[in-house]
């Protein structure tokens, strides 16, 4: 566990990220690039739709927290009500015990699933519902209107899960930070090099420089390859916490719970 911690962020946008960074420094070095370039164009361009849709993400993630605890909450209130009354026989409360826990269920393996299929969900919410409707006399007034606004608030929250799952951050900002994180390396190479190999800012006189024949070659090389395996590793995380629920990143929601 301590060592996925550091490694569940790592996919296939990792490695091409890396390549793409050793590959745009190296065509900065062969051509001799060397620009002073203003970094605030990055800021716009990557860190500003990166930071919006972390936010997005993790504000879903509480959301969904959210819902899932008042849907569990009126579900086990329910189940509660009934308990309580003395009118109804055990053996019918025993119905309205499986049919809670039968809706928990299906809701879990809903969220779980890549379906988006929730029959199976709406049916056990149906029988709840009906068994309900068959007993509120026997429930009384007041307790059946308490129960009513209970089932309110499972619809409701299990409605609100249901969207957050379905419905993701807008994948056009995804999409064009994604894209622009694989541009960034060859518009910070050629700065890096200004930065830090060719020292005042004089462009590098010599015709093709081989990376191991440059003092700091390697610095560039590293800056360039670190700065862009974080933004992509950022991306990553972006991406497991947008979906809450399927199991794919460390911080999603531990559905076993529910």
């Amino acid at each position: 566990m301590s060592l996925r911690k550091y490694t569940s962020a790592l996919n296939y946008r990792t490695l091409i990220s890396v390549i793409i960074s050793f590959i745009a420094t190296k065509i900065a070095y062969y051509y001799n690039l060397v620009f002073d370039l203003d970094l605030t164009l990055i800021s716009v361009a990557v860190v500003f739709p990166l930071v919006f849709t972390l936010g997005s993400a993790f504000q879903r993630r509480e959301k969904a927290l959210e819902h899932l605890g008042r849907a569990k909450g009126a579900l086990a209130s329910i189940k509660y009500c009934f308990s309580a009354s003395k009118n109804i026989v055990d053996e019918e409360k025993e119905k309205i015990y499986s049919g809670v826990n039968s809706v928990k269920s299906e809701l879990i393996s809903f969220l779980y699933a890549k379906s988006n299929d929730k029959a199976k969900l709406n049916q056990s919410i149906g029988l709840i519902q009906s068994f309900i409707m068959e007993h509120r006399d026997a429930l009384g007034r007041s307790l059946s209107l308490r129960v009513y606004r209970l089932m309110r608030d499972v619809i409701m929250g299990i409605e609100n899960s249901i969207s957050i799952k379905v419905h993701r951050t807008p994948q056009s900002i995804r999409a064009y930070c994604e894209l622009f994180i694989y541009i960034f390396p060859f518009y910070y190479a050629p700065t890096l090099i200004k930065n830090v190999d060719s020292g005042s800012g004089e462009i590098i006189n010599s015709l093709p420089v081989p990376m191991i024949d440059n003092d700091y070659a390697f610095i560039v090389y590293g800056l360039n390859i670190i700065i862009s395996f974080i933004l992509i590793s950022l991306f990553n995380v972006q991406e497991q916490i947008e979906n809450p629920y399927d199991q794919d990143g460390m911080d999603d929601i531990k559905l076993k719970n529910y």
